[in-house]
């Protein structure tokens, strides 16, 4: 029991700063954003790429080098896609089909599709204190880290300006406001912080697979329906909303592999589940979902 608590938890931390992200997009902005899916694995690209010319630094820095390096990757991703919605003026779904497309090419191009992290020194290790269990510690201390950034920013202006823009994004040029940079400001936060998530994810399972973003945005969007569902929150965004989504999510996976399901039919779950709660939201329309982007 305690083993499956720990397993959760470090699936949690990992992906925490997706779920921010997909977060900021998807339910604050109100957009489209499946780059999140190119964000996750750029990040990881360049943050393993970085770290293996890094490796005589003291491990520490290599930590602080691996997660600016995978918000960076992330943001980059984020800047193309919202640059093509904003200056390209083509809608920001067709802008993350075509910014996967060129990224694709750009990682096949700097990295083998399959990389193995083992033989690096292994940054979140920095606190071995839990046997089988040594990257909780470092896991725990960058979600936490990430989660009082995040909330800090959800009540700024900025924050609010992102509520504002997926609520009604004309109401800015109405006041001389530059829409366009609430826009790509918040793209590019949200693919950031979906390069860390793929960073963490790779290097704590000590591969990179250039296909590991293939459904991360059928999770962040089941995830979020489930967090909207259960915080049932008045304010127009909660930082506990992307928090209790990921938990419950994953303590559902926990408990259908403890029961002896096999998890290659996961998404498939998944998609029904995903199903359900949307026809369930779009029937009840005192539900604010049923206006939301992609039901969220």
């Amino acid at each position: 029991m305690i083993n499956m608590i720990l397993i959760i938890l470090e699936q949690i931390m990992m992906h925490i700063p997706l779920m921010i992200g997909a977060y900021i997009s998807l339910s604050l902005l109100q957009v489209p954003d499946l780059s999140i899916e190119t964000a996750y694995v750029t990040g990881a690209v360049i943050a393993s790429q970085l770290l293996s010319i890094a490796q005589p630094l003291p491990i520490a820095l290599l930590l602080c080098i691996a997660i600016v390096a995978s918000f960076a990757g992330g943001a980059l991703v984020g800047a193309v896609s919202s640059l093509l919605t904003q200056k390209g003026l083509l809608p920001h779904l067709l802008s993350s089909i075509v910014t996967f497309g060129l990224f694709h090419g750009i990682n096949q191009l700097i990295s083998p599709v399959y990389v193995s992290l083992s033989s690096l020194h292994n940054p979140l290790m920095i606190a071995d204190l839990i046997d089988q269990h040594g990257e909780l510690i470092v896991l725990l201390l960058i979600g936490a880290v990430i989660i009082m950034i995040s909330y800090y920013l959800f009540n700024t202006q900025l924050g609010h300006a992102f509520v504002v823009y997926g609520d009604n994004p004309l109401f800015f040029s109405n006041y001389g406001i530059s829409t366009s940079s609430v826009f790509i400001t918040g793209v590019m936060i949200a693919n950031g912080l979906a390069g860390i998530s793929g960073y963490l994810f790779a290097q704590s399972n000590n591969f990179l697979e250039l296909n590991m973003g293939l459904g991360k945005a059928l999770f962040c969007i089941t995830s979020l329906i489930i967090g909207k569902m259960v915080a049932r929150t008045k304010k127009p965004y909660s930082i506990m909303i992307p928090l209790i989504g990921v938990s419950i999510y994953f303590l559902l996976q926990q408990l259908l592999l403890k029961i002896g399901f096999n998890l290659k039919y996961f998404t498939a779950m998944q998609a029904v589940i995903l199903m359900c709660m949307l026809i369930y939201a779009y029937r009840n329309k005192s539900q604010h979902s049923l206006h939301d982007n992609l039901g969220i």
